[in-house]
Formats: C-alpha cells, sequence, structure tokens
C-alpha cells in the first residue's frame, strides 16, 4: 500500500483560518467544490435520486427525508467526498489513514422542530475521531434551521446532564454551495425550518480506516471505484 495518508497531509491544504477554526472552534464554514455553472446540475441530480430512491437507503421521517448511499447513485457528488479541504480536515482530526464512512442527502421538511444538539462521538478515550461534512445545496440560514454549534464543546466534553446555553449556540450560516466541516465530538444540530421550503444538504463521515464502524467499501461499485480510482491506495 503507498503511503496515501502523508500524501494527503502535503498535498491537501486548509487555509490558515480555516484550520484554526476547526481546532479551536470544531466547526468551519468554507467555500463549496462545485463551480456556480455546474451546481444548478447538481441540484437537479440531488432532487432526482432524492425522488428516485426507495427503502431501505430512503427514510422519510417528521421532520426530515433521508438517502444513503449518493456514493453509488451519481458521479456529480464525487467531487464532495474527494474535496482537498475536506481531506485537509480529515487529516487534521483524524490524524492517521481514514476512510469515507457514508455519505447521504437530508431534506429538511417544512415548518420542521429544532433537533437535539448531540456529538457524533464521545470527545474522550471513549470515542473515535469523526470528521463530519456538510454541503449546503440551498442557503443555510437560522430561518430555516442551519445546523448549530456550541464552538469549543470538541474540547471540553459535557455530561449528558448538561445543557450548553443557548448564547453559546452558533448556527452555521452560508450561501448555496458553501460547506460545513467539523468535528464530529462538538455539540450541533439542525434547527427549526421555520419558512414553508424544505431546506436541502449532503452530509457525510470519515472516521478511522482501521476503525470496526461502518465503512463504504462493500458497497462501492465498480464503476463507482473507477472513477474515483486515482485516490485509492494501491
Amino acid at each position: 500500500m503507498t503511503n496515501w495518508f502523508e500524501r494527503l497531509t502535503v498535498e491537501c491544504q486548509l487555509e490558515a483560518s480555516a484550520a484554526h477554526a476547526l481546532q479551536e472552534d470544531g466547526f468551519v464554514v468554507i467555500e463549496g467544490p462545485v463551480p456556480r455553472p455546474a451546481f444548478d446540475q447538481l441540484v437537479t441530480t440531488y432532487d432526482r435520486v432524492m425522488d428516485e430512491a426507495t427503502e431501505p437507503d430512503k427514510r422519510v421521517g417528521r421532520q426530515n427525508t433521508r438517502v444513503h448511499d449518493l456514493v453509488n447513485r451519481a458521479g456529480a457528488f464525487d467531487g464532495l467526498y474527494l474535496y482537498p479541504p475536506v481531506l485537509a480536515a480529515c487529516c487534521q482530526v483524524i490524524r492517521q489513514p481514514f476512510k469515507l464512512s457514508n455519505v447521504l442527502g437530508r431534506t429538511l421538511h417544512p415548518q420542521s422542530e429544532a433537533e437535539q444538539l448531540h456529538v457524533d462521538t464521545a470527545g474522550d478515550q471513549k470515542g473515535w475521531p469523526i470528521l463530519g461534512f456538510i454541503l449546503m445545496i440551498d442557503q443555510f440560514a437560522t430561518v430555516n434551521g442551519a445546523t448549530r454549534f456550541v464552538p469549543g464543546s470538541h474540547r471540553r466534553p459535557m455530561s449528558a446532564s448538561e445543557e450548553p446555553l443557548e448564547s453559546e449556540v452558533v448556527p452555521a450560516c452560508g450561501p448555496q454551495g458553501a460547506m460545513v466541516v467539523y468535528n464530529g465530538s462538538v455539540l450541533h444540530g439542525h434547527g427549526s425550518n421555520r419558512t414553508d421550503r424544505a431546506r436541502r444538504s449532503i452530509q457525510g463521515a470519515f472516521i478511522r480506516r482501521n476503525s470496526a464502524g461502518f465503512g463504504l467499501a462493500d458497497r462501492i461499485s465498480s464503476e463507482t471505484r473507477q472513477r474515483i480510482g486515482r485516490w485509492r491506495s494501491t
């Protein structure tokens, strides 16, 4: 196996200010990978995939609709999880070889309630590092349920009974096409969508390569492997 992790640490970089925010706050909003001329096509593909998907990969809940396995559904999404700043964030947070755990579409329903703040993994020795990313298919704003974070909470894990102050909670707002990258140990959760329009996003996560947790390797089709083959270790 080639030493691809060390190669990524050199070739993939976050801007210094973004790397600092990710380290200190646990999340940062960055420019996304999809140029404006191609973004409309990505949105069209997202809507088609979300409409055509069926169970068990598609789950329609009271608050949102989720569709898993976007990796195999359209090549239009490859640039999200191969985006160099996202890979650089993985190197920074996970600090060792990693793998893609999931990529899913998530549409927050109109007039939906806020999600309880939570972490994806414990921030202590019992946890394991996760790097999450969110592409804003629609603009993220306070009024339509932008994902909220408690800055720095990944560095001071709270007890299960401890609730953050409302003044500590910060919405990650941004324009259509922007991305959020975040440490899975930071407290987060989507806000309430008080509008009459759905708010769409694509989300994904990376975990340690040797983690027993869910990875996508067993589900990736031969066609998908060919598309992303230049990034695979050999």
